[in-house]
């Protein structure tokens, strides 16, 4: 099993152990618990970092070095506009650094260069809004899932750097996106103890709508329209976060 695995079942571990201690910091369910008039305040956090040295791709290219760092921050605030029904809205910066460095004498015939060093650093800002959907399991007022139904406004910002022997050769590309997506979240959200939820979510359904602009060795310019649809559903990649809930 991988990292992420040991982190999921080490978090569910937690999530248990904590329920034995505490069953009696909730109300019981014999009404509803989020009810209208709660409001909530959240964050996610998410950070990783990847290296890889002295490997080699389908036995023709050395990889010489591979480095990746890729952070995301998320706040979130929700009000309940009704009866297990939020109305909510967030903010998140993520940046990405991805920096690859390979040789071998095959590259001669695909890039004309014996040796390929490239960086791209990136950066998004996201705002968005949606309204979540919240079902109890069981009476204890602990366990819920829910659906959210979120639009969110994108700005990304890329910078590609790609040089050739070492220097002899340098491409640069800027581009800049504006992105709008509409999508489902669902998700499951355990109150650790009265007002202190412990969260995760995926989005395996979202459509998407952007502009983006080009500009290559400060020279050449162009733009570009995509609209998609994405149905991936990976369990691996999830979103976890903490949050206090307000009046409960």
């Amino acid at each position: 099993m991988n990292k992420r695995t040991y982190l999921f079942l080490f978090l569910l571990f937690s999530l248990f152990s904590i329920d034995s201690f505490s069953q009696d910091s909730i109300p019981s369910a014999k009404k509803a618990f989020l009810t209208n008039g709660v409001s909530s305040f959240g964050f996610k956090v998410g950070l990783s970092k990847k290296d890889v040295s002295n490997d080699m791709l389908f036995t023709m290219v050395d990889i010489d070095e591979i480095k990746n760092v890729s952070g995301d921050f998320s706040f979130s605030g929700s009000w309940f506009i009704d009866d297990n029904v939020a109305w909510g809205a967030k903010v998140s910066y993520g940046f990405t650094d991805k920096r690859i460095t390979v040789s071998a004498k095959v590259l001669d015939l695909l890039i004309d260069a014996s040796t390929y060093n490239s960086n791209v650093v990136s950066s998004s800002l996201n705002v968005g809004t949606g309204v979540k959907n919240y079902v109890p399991i069981g009476t204890s007022n602990r366990f819920f899932v829910y659906n959210e139904t979120n639009i969110t406004y994108s700005y990304l910002s890329s910078l590609t750097r790609d040089v050739y022997d070492r220097g002899e050769n340098i491409k640069k590309l800027m581009k800049t996106t504006h992105e709008l997506s509409i999508g489902l979240s669902p998700g499951f959200m355990y109150f650790l103890k009265q007002g202190f939820a412990f969260e995760f979510a995926f989005n395996p359904i979202v459509m998407y709508y952007n502009r983006s602009f080009i500009k290559q060795d400060e020279i050449k310019s162009g733009s570009g329209t995509d609209m998609s649809i994405d149905f991936k559903l990976n369990l691996f990649n999830v979103y976890f976060g903490f949050a206090y809930y307000f009046g409960v």
